[in-house]
């Protein structure tokens, strides 16, 4: 079952299926425990997840004190090549969440990026800046190339939070989208306005990567 919130609502407990245990292609992550671990203080630790809900997900976090908010990620378009000397180039719509700003405490960005061109990359990483707090944690992750390839079809993923150190993924739905390689340092170029507080690779290639926004000086 499928629950959407529109941006802006909290996630609550009503209604959602409890979570789940013992699913079959669940791993750890250490990278998650690490962050729920340093938001745990929080009274109220506000959680954003960029990607298909997951209504167990939702009712996990929620549970343990957190106020979420879930937004499915609608990935921005390549940008258009222009020629030389081109004076009117095509308008490109700026990429944005429709959300407060300086308002989480963790977002949780799943594969966002994966699934986003590199040349659009700096704005999605922003707009994530945007959103989260002074000495707030993102946590993205990518899939690193086994071939050298650009990119592949995909179906975006569903992530199923197990418990704090633990998740699966499952398919979001049965449509392909455009997974992108991104090199590990075209990632951390874009991760300049945060400290990365590690990269953590799973054997199935894919990289946790785990990074505070910086205070501003």
């Amino acid at each position: 079952m499928l629950f959407r919130r529109k941006s802006h609502d909290p996630v609550g407990t009503a209604g959602l299926p409890q979570p789940e245990s013992g699913r079959a292609g669940v791993r750890s992550c250490p990278s998650l425990a690490r962050a729920l671990k340093r938001i745990s203080n929080l009274a109220k630790p506000q959680i954003f997840i960029l990607g298909p809900l997951c209504g167990s997900t939702a009712v996990f976090l929620a549970n343990r004190g957190a106020r979420v908010c879930v937004e499915d990620f609608q990935p921005p378009s390549p940008l258009p090549k222009t020629s030389p000397g081109d004076d009117d180039p095509p308008a490109v719509e700026p990429f944005g969440i429709d959300q407060p700003s300086d308002e989480f405490d963790l977002i949780l960005g799943w594969e966002a990026i994966d699934f986003t061109p590199p040349d659009r990359l700096e704005e999605v990483v922003g707009e994530m800046k945007r959103l989260v707090r002074e000495n707030g944690l993102i946590l993205l992750f990518s899939r690193s190339a086994s071939r050298a390839r650009k990119s592949v079809q995909d179906i975006p993923g569903r992530f199923r939070v197990e418990a704090e150190n633990r998740l699966s993924r499952e398919p979001a739905g049965t449509e392909t989208s455009t997974r992108w390689v991104h090199l590990t340092r075209e990632i951390e170029r874009v991760l300049k306005p945060f400290s990365v507080l590690g990269i953590h690779l799973q054997r199935d290639q894919t990289r946790e990567i785990l990074a505070l926004r910086r205070p501003a000086k």
